[in-house]
């Protein structure tokens, strides 16, 4: 089954109210985001973390998630790429206590809620293989 085509929507949409963080890690490896010589793909860094217990690792996995989502997003052609695949503006919001991690959560409903439009509308059959 052709995951990424336009009748196969509804599709990302369960996946995205049941299980949000796991359908967006599997529609980047549909749409091929993830960078081998990225930060994230490096165990190193992944192993540092941990060592300063779990709080790291969190933060870590919380700025891979927005990373993979800003980048599904970007693929997919959702409007307003210039704000948020810059990382400086989705890292200065993670600093911002209280106003900035309410307007991240704003941005990633926003980046989620336009993927499964783009979705909807077509966006993702030229990468259905």
């Amino acid at each position: 089954m052709k995951l990424l085509e336009q009748k196969n929507w509804w599709i990302w949409l369960l996946a995205f109210l049941f299980g949000n963080t796991v359908s967006t890690f599997m529609l980047g490896a549909l749409l091929d985001v993830y960078d081998k010589n990225a930060w994230y793909a490096n165990k190193r860094n992944w192993i540092l973390g941990a060592l300063f217990f779990i709080f790291p690792v969190f933060i870590m996995f919380a700025i891979f998630t927005i990373q993979i989502t800003c980048e599904v997003a970007n693929k997919l052609g959702v409007k307003g790429s210039e704000y948020y695949m810059s990382p400086f503006v989705w890292l200065l919001l993670m600093i911002i206590p209280i106003i900035g991690w309410t307007l991240l959560s704003v941005m990633a409903l926003y980046l989620n809620i336009w993927t499964i439009l783009a979705l909807h509308s077509g966006a993702g059959e030229k990468y259905s293989k």
